[in-house]
């Protein structure tokens, strides 16, 4: 009944919705524009003709998709860069690009609630990723569409990663040719680190991060030696957890062989992390307002380092969001759960007008150079170009800002980065590092596991309420977790904590059994 109101809501809405949302894309239809010249990125005749796998013949007509991609664009360049991939889409499966970046989680949430028909759609920027996306039935599943036309997709994607796309048993997203595993630690300005000599090593601890911050400090006493990730206190986690879809609930230590349900907060992991923070924030080593900040990329500032998620080339794709270099230090090894392998990917909204042909452009997403290419980096000469006639690195042209081009290149927020050329900083075995990092994450016991919270809907509720009182300003040092934390503890478990983790277990519990 849900999903048939939404359905109906979708038909009479879908006006109203157009010219409610701000947009970046085409609005004619057949419009036609300069491929742009796009390469093949240095992939094979081979990963051309696979493009085709799983396709249909076209018949003749067109039909318009309409995409939602993750990163900021200016309307004309998305015009532009979906033009050049209609000139291609036309020919090969018989549609054409209507191309839309840059929406918040406000405007997705309010266009999936409404049905705007949107073909492709990326859930980044939704709270709860896909898990929210399913339960709220907001998502096509994707078995017999995959089956028919997306075994071009199957045959790059790795199945221990698709399967932490399904719910239910059922597949509702593909998972991206990213980091599919998590290493966490520091990103740290290189500048600062090169002129106060300081050596950092390659894998640390967080004894080894308060030097290093104490040391910046001392030697910069107006700069912030430690920033949010993000704003708003955003930090990336940096703590060996399984969230299990919500950290209320968590499985504490996932290089363990432990399937215990444990009470995230309560435990002496983060026990320690809070009054580490603390510490580190009564001695000035963290930004005095970096709970409450409006500011993203704090390190193109006054901020020295910040906690980061490590992965291959991740130094480069700082520098491209911070326009500063920087050096990692590492504090967890690689490991993987079910949100970071099905994170920051695409769905076929339940409202898309047309979900084989919007499978058939997603199954060439990851199959076709030139098409993906374009999604990611956009129009040769204009928002890129080769650094040499080997083909191999990209830039961007000479006087164009890389932080302003127009067109935002994001590439781990698309299907399948690998078939791109390298930006200018990276190694050129990029993508076989990448791989390597992906496959020596160790997997969570729970990898695969999808929480349904319907059943404590209410309890978890109000745990949320509890936590966004406490979380955010115990882990950035700005409550006294001696004082704070035992009065954490006591509302979570009178919200019903406690009903959450024994709902988890046993849902967990089942999952672990169906898999023998």
């Amino acid at each position: 009944m849900i999903k048939f109101w939404r359905r109906s809501a979708a038909i009479l809405l879908a006006g109203v919705m157009a010219a409610s949302l701000a947009a970046c894309g085409s609005t004619s239809t057949g419009s036609t524009g300069d491929s742009g010249n796009s390469g093949n990125a240095g992939a094979s005749n081979e990963g051309e003709s696979a493009g085709n796998t799983g396709g249909t013949e076209n018949s003749g007509e067109i039909v318009k998709l309409v995409v939602w991609g993750v990163g900021s664009a200016d309307t004309e360049d998305c015009n532009e860069v979906a033009a050049a991939i209609s000139e291609i889409t036309r020919e090969k499966i018989g549609v054409e690009i209507e191309l839309i970046r840059g929406q918040d989680a406000e405007q997705i949430n309010l266009a999936l609630t409404s049905g705007e028909p949107i073909d492709l759609l990326n859930y980044n920027n939704v709270n709860g990723q896909l898990a929210s996306i399913v339960r709220n039935n907001y998502a096509t599943g994707l078995d017999d569409l995959v089956e028919k036309y997306g075994q071009g997709a199957l045959g790059v994607i790795n199945p221990v990663d698709l399967d932490a796309c399904r719910f239910s048993g059922t597949l509702y997203a593909l998972p991206d040719m990213k980091d599919t595993s998590r290493s966490a630690g520091f990103s740290m300005r290189k500048d600062i680190v090169d002129e106060l000599g300081i050596e950092v090593p390659e894998i640390g601890t967080y004894d080894d991060m308060y030097k290093i911050l104490t040391q910046v400090h001392e030697a910069y006493p107006d700069m912030y030696p430690l920033v949010p990730t993000w704003s708003a206190g955003g930090m990336q986690e940096t703590l060996p957890v399984d969230p299990m879809g919500d950290y209320l609930g968590v499985l504490e230590n996932v290089f363990d062989d432990s399937t215990e349900v444990v009470n995230y907060y309560a435990s002496d992991s983060y026990r320690k992390f809070c009054e580490m923070m603390y510490k580190w924030n009564q001695e000035g080593l963290i930004m005095p307002d970096a709970t409450t900040t409006t500011e993203n990329n704090l390190l193109s500032g006054n901020g020295f380092a910040m906690y980061e998620n490590w992965k291959p080339g991740k130094e480069l794709e700082n520098y491209k969001s911070n326009g500063k270099e920087v050096v990692f230090m590492r504090v967890v090894e690689p490991y993987k759960y079910t949100d970071v392998s099905n994170g920051n990917s695409f769905i076929i909204p339940y409202s898309s007008p047309h979900p084989e042909k919007a499978m058939e452009l997603w199954n060439l997403m990851y199959t076709d150079p030139e098409v993906s290419n374009l999604f990611i980096n956009g129009i040769e000469g204009k928002h890129w170009e080769y650094t040499d006639d080997s083909k191999t690195f990209i830039t961007t042209p000479e006087g164009v800002d890389p932080n302003a081009s127009g067109y935002s290149s994001v590439d781990w927020a698309w299907p399948n980065q690998q078939l791109t050329p390298i930006w200018k900083g990276g190694e050129a075995d990029l993508w076989e590092q990448l791989n390597k990092f992906n496959e020596s994450g160790v997997a969570s016991p729970a990898h695969g596991f999808s929480w349904d919270s319907n059943p404590v809907l209410n309890q978890v509720t109000a745990c949320n309420n509890v936590v966004s009182a406490y979380h955010t300003a115990l882990r950035w040092g700005a409550m006294d977790p001696a004082e704070n934390l035992p009065k954490f503890i006591a509302e979570l478990e009178s919200a019903g904590i406690n009903e959450i983790i024994q709902e988890k277990q046993k849902q967990l519990d089942d999952f672990l059994a169906s898999k023998k």
